[in-house]
């Protein structure tokens, strides 16, 4: 039986679309609305984006309505804001305080809501709705828990979706939390993380846009196909002060395109790499200051060499050694000889400073002043030169690194490795233009991020503007932390940072965690289980074949189940992620991923291939954790070998 009041909240929702409808008239209208070209640009360009919103709204513009004890009219809750031509408000977006109580009111602390309404939709539609009391009384109506079973349920997509419609209140909780100081979202498989982070940076910009309009956000994730997977989300809430980037795009012009033994990697993440490029552009920088000489006027305008040496001394101490700082001693040093210049003619000074400025350049004498002074040092040439140049890493190490070390990092040729990227961003802070700040920073799978890599986050965070989302079990990276304390020290004003933890696992299915969960005693015994919100997943299906049929048999799995409505991928072990088949046309578009790669994304089916060959190595157990944890609603484990002791699966 349908609700009763379906008819009038359709009349309703219908009132709101429609007034929609004619705000997406008046942004289509608005680039016509100037001849100015470059204005009509601007205008077109926002109004594009602004559309994009409008677009979105047609996947449910209203989700949820509440009524107040103490307000005659109820308050309709959604994807954005919607006023109709009287300027009264139908709609209010999901971010503003008035919604809160959407999220966080209970029957113990109800926040003066008598009534909370969800609305399940289909397109401009509505089809069903759940009613949840607060005062006391008994309703009618859909379960509130199967909107977001139903949710839950559904197929994965190549994109994430938000959750706006469902966040939870422990989730509402860390969304909204104040950004005064760093916060820490430590959260086991499903539980949201990626999520809250998205929607926390959309949360943020709409509570401080004043501020953060202007700064932006920065989100910073894993991967480039992780990116992908979750860049829609905020465009389609309506946010574009946003930077979406992997850890491996923060350098701009540089593209990791080497491969690295693994002694290598763990060494370049070691913070004593910033103690050697340190070093090496103090001994790069050696100053030979030479005295300013020139005639002007008949005269003979002099800065000595001392005078030059102690500007340069005062300019370090103050500003550093990157290109900022170079810039400010060039007009500084323009400025001592405008002053020796009007000291030594006095009335006879007939220049001024830009035309001083200009006699300086002449025939580029200020600019071999400046070179000996402060040579110029690129820092893609520095960090080479450490590779290439054992005299000169010798030099910069010496009481570092030690011999071997120092042998680890030599390499010749061309091309950058992932791990190098954070040297170069170290080397651009020293002496290139530092990085850009953002108002606020929010990094997914900061577990895997090695201390050199969390420095480059550092270097991108104001004050406290950071948020950090991980979970330390999953952590795969080069350096393996035991606990978020261990990563705070690398972060600004880390004894400021608050640590939250989200224990609702809320997209693995009971029956796939709890073939996951045994592992969690081998690789985080710290780190608590995170407690499954549903059950009705497959059981997990556990296929044994011979080691020549290994990938075959996965390939029919895979097969089979793309028949079924979802995603489906298939997760291998480094040495299997060049599988020569005889057919592979029949599987194209099938994801084919290592579990580091499979980090953050979601599929509906997944099948996990020679769970024994992923556990092996320093990290195995964790890429198997991080494996197994993938689906939402089917997982098939196919193996050759035994499996892992520490899987404690009995099928």
């Amino acid at each position: 039986m349908s609700h009763p009041d379906l008819p009038a909240e359709q009349a309703y929702v219908d009132r709101a679309y429609a007034a929609l409808d004619e705000m997406r008239d008046v942004v289509s209208r608005a680039a016509n609305a100037t001849d100015q070209e470059v204005a009509a640009l601007a205008l077109e360009a926002w109004s594009a984006r602004r559309l994009v919103t409008y677009e979105d709204a047609e996947r449910g513009l209203l989700f949820g309505r509440l009524d107040f004890d103490d307000v005659e009219r109820p308050l309709y809750v959604g994807r954005r804001w919607v006023q109709d031509d009287e300027q009264r408000q139908l709609v209010v977006n999901w971010q503003a305080p008035a919604a809160r109580p959407f999220y966080t009111a209970t029957p113990v602390d109800p926040q003066r809501v008598t009534l909370r309404r969800r609305f399940r939709t289909a397109g401009r539609r509505l089809t069903d709705i759940a009613d949840e009391s607060l005062d006391g009384s008994m309703l009618d109506g859909a379960s509130v828990g199967d909107f977001l079973l139903e949710e839950l349920d559904r197929s994965r997509e190549t994109r994430m979706r938000d959750i706006v419609a469902t966040i939870q209140a422990d989730q509402y909780r860390l969304i909204t939390h104040p950004p005064d100081r760093p916060l820490v979202i430590q959260g086991g498989p499903g539980t949201g993380k990626t999520a809250v982070g998205l929607h926390r940076a959309s949360w943020l910009l709409y509570s401080h846009r004043d501020t953060l309009a202007r700064l932006r956000v920065l989100v910073v994730g894993p991967n480039r196909l992780f990116m992908e997977y979750v860049s829609h989300v905020l465009p389609a809430l309506g946010e574009h002060a946003v930077e979406q980037r992997a850890v491996s795009e923060l350098v701009d012009g540089a593209e990791p395109t080497l491969a690295e033994a693994p002694e290598v990697t763990r060494l370049k993440a070691d913070p004593r790499l910033a103690e050697v490029l340190a070093r090496a552009v103090e001994l790069r920088l050696e100053s030979e200051p030479e005295e300013i000489y020139l005639r002007l006027e008949g005269e003979y305008v002099r800065v000595r060499a001392r005078e030059i040496a102690e500007l340069l001394r005062a300019t370090r101490e103050r500003e550093g050694t990157n290109a900022i700082a170079r810039e400010r001693f060039r007009m500084a040093l323009v400025r001592r000889f405008y002053g020796a210049y009007s000291e030594t003619l006095g009335g006879s000074a007939v220049r001024d400073g830009e035309e001083i400025e200009k006699a300086l350049k002449a025939r580029g004498y200020l600019a071999r002043i400046l070179e000996r002074a402060w040579p110029t040092l690129a820092p893609e040439k520095l960090v080479r030169a450490l590779f290439a140049q054992p005299a000169f890493l010798a030099e910069a190490a010496n009481g570092i690194l030690g011999e071997e070390e120092q042998a680890l990092l030599r390499r010749r040729g061309a091309g950058w490795s992932d791990a190098d990227l954070a040297l170069l961003d170290e080397a651009h802070a020293l002496v290139g233009t530092p990085p850009r700040r953002y108002g606020h920073v929010i990094v997914d799978e900061a577990q895997d991020l090695t201390p050199m890599q969390l420095r480059m986050i550092r270097r991108r965070a104001r004050e406290g503007g950071l948020t950090l989302l991980g979970d330390v079990a999953q952590a795969t990276g080069a350096v393996v932390y035991r606990s978020w304390d261990e990563v705070l020290p690398h972060l600004p004003h880390a004894e400021e940072a608050e640590i939250e933890e989200l224990r609702h696992a809320y997209r693995v299915p009971r029956e796939i965690m709890d073939v996951a969960l045994p592992l969690l005693d081998a690789i985080a015994p710290n780190v608590a289980a995170p407690l499954s919100y549903r059950r009705g997943g497959s059981e997990p299906l556990v296929v044994r074949v011979r080691a020549e049929e290994l990938l075959r048999e996965a390939y029919r799995e895979a097969a089979r189940l793309t028949r079924e409505d979802g995603l489906v991928a298939l997760i291998v072990p480094d040495e299997l992620l060049e599988p020569a088949l005889a057919d592979e046309s029949a599987y194209e578009g099938l994801p084919l991923l290592t579990a580091r790669g499979a980090k953050g994304l979601e599929f509906d089916h997944v099948i996990v291939v020679e769970p024994a060959l992923l556990a092996e190595g320093e990290q195995g157990l964790r890429e198997l954790y991080v494996a197994l944890t993938r689906p939402t609603k089917t997982l098939v484990i196919v193996h050759a070998r035994e499996l892992p002791p520490a899987l404690r699966y009995a099928p």
